[in-house]
């Protein structure tokens, strides 16, 4: 009896680890996916547009001779610092020189002829239309003597203003031509930045105001790339008080100091940044990174809005304006005080948890 039961014994003593490895432990906990959240709060960092631009010195020039000619010496190198008036080049100066001599000979010739046709004037020995004439000639000997001595002091280049020698673009000894440029100087005391400005964007502006008073309203500052995102505080210089015609744009130059602790230089990528306040913006809506703004399945526009309690994500329709920069105008939809993603917004879904992603 015994016997006969010690293999039913066996099997189900080797069957019951088994019927436990199958039993149903739950689905999985949900995966909480990290994204970038933009807190609107109804402040100012649903207001801040951006552009892009270049940098570039305050001062800039680029220097060319007046005339055509040979270069006889380059006496400055690149880098180099330099003060206003100083001599950065010159042309071979034998042909302006001879020039200029060839025209005091003239010069001098006209000279004594109009004296000597004075002085028989003066005694009623020549006509009045005689010595007309020759004032004439002597008059044009004069100014061709002028324009000879322009040309052999345009035969050098000096420094306009004080700077650094930021670029030379020949070489000693070479043929140039008039206005071809020779070398650039730089002041790189203070930079500027020029930006394009949408139309949507300038119309927003009161009207009236002079560049300090746009300045103060909309607290613009320059951010360099190349520098990890820091920024300068800036102020307007110019704007234009019309479009481009093909790009509808204004074009705007903003200044700012060099702040003498890190490497500035012309070329580098900024972005301009200004802070758009609520009464400018008024009931026209507010600006989002574009990368907010995802798909409908009926190809509607809409964001997701976190919840800061649960942070669970709901799709929010929303209807959009223009452009500006790398942000677009919600004009419905929101009420400027949500949290919304701004990155991953393509694999969200409704009620789906998520957490805030560190920067």
């Amino acid at each position: 009896m015994h016997r006969s039961l010690l293999p039913l014994a066996l099997a189900l003593a080797l069957a019951l680890p088994l019927a436990g490895c199958g039993e149903d432990e739950g689905p999985p906990p949900p995966v909480v996916r990290p994204i970038k959240i933009l807190e609107l709060g109804g402040n100012e960092a649903a207001q801040v547009l951006e552009f892009p631009g270049s940098v570039q010195a305050g001062l800039h020039a680029e220097l060319a001779f007046e005339v055509a000619g040979r270069i006889e010496s380059l006496r400055v190198t690149e880098g180099q610092t330099v003060a206003e008036g100083d001599l950065l080049a010159a042309l071979d100066a034998r042909d302006f020189q001879a020039r200029l001599d060839a025209e005091l000979a003239k010069e001098r010739a006209a000279q004594a002829e109009y004296q000597r046709t004075k002085a028989l004037f003066d005694e009623n020995v020549t006509s009045k239309q005689q010595l007309d004439t020759k004032q004439r000639n002597y008059e044009v000997t004069t100014t061709n003597v002028a324009r000879a001595r322009k040309a052999l002091e345009d035969a050098k280049l000096r420094a306009p203003f004080d700077g650094r020698v930021a670029r030379i673009d020949v070489e000693n000894f070479e043929n140039v031509q008039a206005k071809q440029t020779i070398l650039v100087v730089e002041n790189d005391s203070r930079f500027e930045v020029e930006a394009d400005i949408p139309e949507q964007d300038a119309a927003r502006m009161p009207p009236g105001l002079d560049l300090a008073e746009r300045s103060e309203r909309i607290r613009p500052e320059i951010v360099i790339g190349a520098l990890e995102g820091r920024s300068f505080p800036a102020r307007l210089t110019e704007f234009a008080s019309t479009a481009d015609p093909k790009t509808r744009t204004f074009a705007a130059t903003l200044a700012f100091e060099n702040p003498g602790d890190v490497s500035l230089a012309t070329g580098m990528t900024a972005t301009v940044r200004v802070h758009v306040p609520r009464e400018i913006v008024g009931e026209t809506g507010l600006f989002v990174p574009s990368v907010a703004v995802g798909s409908a399945p009926d190809g509607g526009a809409i964001v997701w809005v976190i919840d800061p309690a649960s942070m669970a994500a709901t799709a929010r329709p929303v209807e959009l304006g223009a452009m500006a920069g790398d942000r677009v105008r919600v004009t419905e939809g929101l009420t400027g005080n949500e949290w919304i993603a701004t990155s991953g917004v393509a694999f969200l879904y409704e009620g789906m948890v998520v957490s805030r992603a560190t920067e």
